[in-house]
């Protein structure tokens, strides 16, 4: 099958769906966080499979909302440091 051209709304952008990663990502220890977003992660690259997003452009959208997600919680940690 080839690589589809259809591309979903950037990930990283979703802005509730970034900070809530965050703050789950946050409130666990760990080993509870590494398999959180490992779950998370592998819903939403069926997801996008499932809505026709080519697998390395889904890849990709996940590795982009996990900076977007580790990047708020640099951001909410050096609020908190103030």
């Amino acid at each position: 099958m080839a690589d589809s051209n259809i591309s979903a709304f950037p990930l990283q952008r979703r802005r509730k769906l970034v900070e809530g990663i965050a703050r789950v990502l946050e409130s666990k220890n760990r080993e509870d966080a590494n398999a959180f977003w490992r779950s998370t992660a592998k819903t939403i690259l069926v997801q996008l499979s499932e809505s026709g997003i080519a697998p390395g452009l889904a890849e990709r959208e996940v590795g982009r909302l996990l900076h977007a997600v580790l990047g708020d919680m640099t951001t909410r940690s050096a609020k908190l440091a103030q």
